[in-house]
């Protein structure tokens, strides 16, 4: 019974990342690609926090409503660290795939790792807690950096989905993105309620969880 109970449980979560992934790219060109990538990984991250959670509730609508709600927020807090992570990830990719080994290369490829870590760190933190603007990138950069082995797991997993995808090429336009933001976001929010737990035991102020997204 429990085996059964754990590949439903899978087969749910694959069916959710697929949802996930439909979801992601109609409103990713809803806004024109540049402008609607933000707003959709962070409907993305809030929706699957939700399910999480185990509420019930109109997946597309809450999505629609979401995006919308945080179209111009998200663009702004969120938008640039998408853009650069992903110009690095493409850039680290093709040299990883060319074989380069020299210095350059290697910084170029530390620095995309950086950078889509930090972006997976960003988007949850932005839909859980209820910071300033201008505090969600910095508290994300100094949260990583206090919690690197979080970050390594949050990379690994990155990696995986990366290499499952690039061996099978067909996952990609239907359920690679969808796993990530869903992985992303779990790992996450799992992370944030142990460093709040972690902080409220030293006396320590954590941020404020916010109800919603951001």
């Amino acid at each position: 019974m429990g085996w059964a109970l754990r590949i439903h449980a899978a087969c749910d979560w694959v069916l959710w990342a697929l949802r996930l992934n439909l979801l992601w790219i109609v409103f990713t060109l809803a806004g024109g690609v540049l402008l609607g990538a933000a707003p959709a990984a962070v409907a993305s991250a809030h929706v699957t926090r939700r399910r999480l959670r185990g509420e019930l509730f109109p997946v597309w609508g809450e999505f629609a409503r979401t995006w919308r709600q945080e179209f111009v927020p998200a663009n702004l807090v969120v938008g640039p660290a998408l853009v650069v992570s992903t110009l690095l990830a493409i850039r680290a990719t093709s040299l990883v795939v060319s074989g380069a080994s020299d210095l350059a290369s290697f910084v170029v490829i530390a620095a995309g790792c950086f950078a889509v870590t930090l972006t997976a760190v960003l988007v949850p933190l932005y839909v859980h807690y209820d910071l300033a603007p201008l505090r969600y990138l910095l508290t994300a950069s100094r949260w990583l950096l206090r919690n690197l082995a979080h970050g390594l797991i949050l990379l690994a997993v990155a990696v995986l989905i990366w290499a499952v995808s690039a061996a099978l090429p067909g996952l990609l336009p239907f359920v690679s993105v969808g796993a990530w933001l869903s992985a992303s976001t779990a790992l996450c929010l799992a992370f944030f309620a142990a460093n709040d737990e972690a902080l409220a035991e030293q006396g320590e102020r954590a941020p404020v969880a916010a109800g919603t997204a951001a």
